[in-house]
């Protein structure tokens, strides 16, 4: 999934040409995969900056990538994540040039009730949120480096018990059964105060305490009733249109119905879907339990 412009785009190989981005929105799939589907290595985009690399590799037995793809993937999350931990030195040169921007400290709420903290540049906040389907979001710091907003956020974890991730499972709980929005912004607003507690106790004066609020898109706040797809799109004859997406959760209907579908786009990273005039498999939904 990419966001250019917030509009949510896949990646695409059509018959072993180049990949390309193509809307989400609009595009229809009528395909049928194997119950041991063929895949590929996803790729990557260089962590020093260029295009994105096509890869023809198998992917590793337990990943979506080749040990390459995958090596390349892991140096730079992998020094950014840790670069307050180290020492200037250690560092790629492009991280160093990343980490000497100002940096935002943010608290992300969504659909289920859960809460993150992370970071980002103010620049790049918006895609970053979008990319992960937060419903709503607010700015509680500003760092004058990424050395610094890196280091509150551990202490944020740690002090307080906030983690840095939410699982794609709650992501999903919170599409198919959403709390009320007014839950999610006093659970902003209560974490907001403890986190800004901490902030101005840490004696780093690097760090400013703020309160700038982020709405997500209009699908999160609009969003017809979804229904978990009942079947694995990564197994059998599927017809899909899709509608939407919020991070990587991705909003599909069939051609001759009218519900609305959610599931994690990332069960067909990388596996070669065979198009044509399928008829799609049939599906059996099941009433939720409360």
């Amino acid at each position: 999934m990419a966001w250019p412009d917030l509009d949510p785009h896949v990646r695409i190989r059509w018959d072993g040409a180049a990949s390309t981005l193509e809307p989400l929105a609009g595009l229809s799939l009528n395909y049928s995969t194997s119950d041991l589907p063929s895949r590929r290595c996803l790729g990557h985009k260089p962590f020093r900056g260029g295009n994105w690399v096509d890869c023809d590799n198998d992917p590793l037995p337990d990943g979506r990538t080749c040990d390459r793809c995958a090596a390349n993937d892991a140096t730079f999350a992998s020094q950014l994540h840790h670069a307050h931990t180290r020492g200037r030195a250690e560092l790629d040169k492009s991280v160093l040039q990343h980490l000497d921007k100002a940096n935002e400290l943010y608290l992300a709420v969504f659909g289920d009730g859960s809460l993150k903290v992370g970071t980002s540049t103010a620049p790049r906040l918006r895609t970053r949120l979008t990319e992960q389907g937060a419903w709503r979001a607010r700015v509680v710091a500003t760092a004058s480096d990424g050395f610094a907003v890196r280091s509150i956020e551990d202490r944020v974890t740690t002090a307080l018990g906030l983690p840095q991730a939410v699982s794609m499972r709650r992501k999903l709980t919170g599409l198919e059964r959403p709390r009320p929005m007014v839950e999610l912004e006093r659970e902003l607003d209560l974490w907001t105060e403890r986190v800004h507690e901490l902030v101005d106790s840490s004696g780093d004066d690097r760090l400013t305490s703020v309160a700038v609020d982020w709405e997500g898109r209009p699908a999160n706040a609009s969003l017809p009733m979804l229904l978990a797809y009942p079947r694995s799109p990564a197994v059998g004859n599927h017809a899909l249109e899709f509608v939407d997406a919020v991070g990587r959760a991705v909003i599909a209907r069939r051609p001759d119905g009218a519900d609305r579908f959610v599931f994690d786009l990332q069960a067909l990273y990388g596996i070669e879907l065979t198009l044509g005039d399928h008829e799609p498999d049939e599906l059996t939904i099941q009433d939720s339990l409360f």
